[in-house]
């Protein structure tokens, strides 16, 4: 049988309609691939300007009048890391834990085990000033009294002096990981503060004081308190501590009921969504009736990289309260009944740190848990008004006091490389207690 033969002034024409096919579905792939992008862009972007929203829901103001309750050197040279892999670390003077047992999927992964910042963190969260860009620079939280109006915020804002003298400026700043709806009071900043020198060793070098000035552009940061806002230009902060001689701290303590529906929690945009929820009603349901929120100098952690648990209260924390006789009650045992005046009080487990452990073996109580490594906590406590209203103090009896410390995020892991300094453990503290159980010292807008 005979083939039919194509004529030969059709076979370019073929060619071309495929060639022109192939084009076309190139051109969609490149189109498609450049609108997913561009979404995937805007999307980072939303994430990042919802910090910067202005907006607060239900957040706490820790004092009548506004002022900066916390200014310390964080911690040195760990933050916008080009890599985290071990030998990166250990080259950075972080610390990575070899030590680190993980129940997840394939483990703990290197970002687990490392203390380094990544530089995608800082420009995903940060604002960052013009002609900047931060590499391996010191991390500073600064504590406000008030609630920080995000809108308001700029990097140049902030004028630092050191022990030697010098005047600095700050490359960036971030809500990170302060930013929910019910929180920012805290701001952190990014720059060469200083170095891990102690306080009257040779060329130690470290922040001595804050002042807050206007931006720049003239913005002055305004702060959110319970008659409107006010400026926070003129605010200063002495401080002669360094994180590596002494470890964070409490500069506040709150008591108040537990909202039916959690008020300004969770995740903002995107911000969040790894360690979120982490509400009181998420981790216990109906359990607790009274939130004790405490506010920190730094991010806590046991050891500078592993997270706190749900389930750690009676390792770093002890409540008192006044006793049926007006002596002084202790607890420090989460789930045991304690008689104080007024009733019983029992500690249920904290809350606002990561999300509760799962069925579906997604979330473990393990060395990768990862908490939201924020500058709050709360104690989720039951029991009775009158008994809450007894609560006077919150303490931190550390390793002084039989107890484990707490570490800002350099601190050592559990496998800290020899002949490196790095942070030390957080001291004693004991933080009287607001309640707020009357007025529950918040502020809306």
């Amino acid at each position: 049988m005979t083939g039919v033969t194509e004529p030969t002034a059709e076979r370019p024409r073929k060619r071309r309609r495929i060639w022109i096919a192939v084009v076309v579905v190139g051109l969609v792939l490149v189109l498609g691939g450049v609108v997913l992008l561009g979404a995937m862009k805007s999307k980072l972007n939303d994430s990042k300007n919802a910090l910067y929203d202005g907006k607060l829901v239900a957040a706490d103001y820790w004092s009548d009048k506004p002022q900066i309750l916390s200014s310390g050197f964080g911690f040195d040279g760990i933050v916008a890391a080009s890599a985290v892999d071990r030998q990166s670390t250990i080259d950075a003077g972080g610390a990575f834990d070899d030590k680190m047992t993980c129940n997840k999927d394939g483990g703990a992964t290197d970002a687990d085990r490392s203390s380094l910042v990544p530089s995608s963190t800082l420009t995903t969260t940060a604002q960052i000033e013009d002609g900047a860009n931060p590499q391996f620079v010191d991390g500073t939280p600064v504590v406000f009294s008030w609630p920080v109006r995000t809108d308001t915020l700029r990097p140049s804002q902030f004028r630092w002096t050191l022990n030697t003298g010098e005047v600095v400026g700050v490359d960036a700043v971030t809500m990170t990981p302060n930013f929910e709806y019910n929180e920012r009071n805290t701001v952190v900043m990014f720059t060469d503060l200083g170095n891990r020198g102690l306080p009257g060793e040779k060329d130690a070098r470290y922040p001595v004081r804050l002042d807050v000035v206007p931006a720049s552009d003239g913005t002055e940061l305004m702060l959110a308190g319970p008659n409107g806002d006010v400026s926070a230009t003129g605010l200063s902060n002495t401080t002669d501590n360094t994180p590596y001689a002494s470890g964070p701290t409490l500069v506040g303590a709150k008591l108040n009921r537990i909202d039916s529906s959690p008020l300004g929690e969770g995740p903002v945009a995107q911000n969040g969504a790894g360690s979120m929820p982490n509400d009181e009603r998420t981790m216990y349901g109906d359990k607790g009736n009274f939130r004790l929120r405490m506010l920190t100098t730094g991010g806590f952690s046991p050891d500078g990289i592993r997270g706190v648990l749900p389930t750690d209260f009676q390792k770093f924390f002890r409540i008192h309260a006044k006793g049926p006789n007006g002596s002084d009650v202790v607890i420090d045992k989460a789930g045991v009944p304690v008689a104080v005046a007024g009733g019983t009080l029992t500690v249920v487990g904290l809350s606002d740190v990561g999300k509760p452990a799962s069925t579906d073996g997604q979330v473990f109580y393990d060395d990768c848990y990862a908490d939201d490594h924020d500058n709050y906590f709360d104690v989720i406590i039951s029991g009775d008004d009158a008994a809450a209203r007894s609560i006077t103090t919150l303490e931190i009896p550390a390793l002084s006091g039989g107890y484990s410390a707490f570490y800002n995020p350099g601190g050592p892991g559990q496998t800290p490389t020899p002949g490196v300094r790095y942070t030390a453990p957080g001291p004693t503290t004991l933080q009287p207690v607001i309640v707020a159980l009357d007025n529950p010292m918040r502020v809306n807008r």
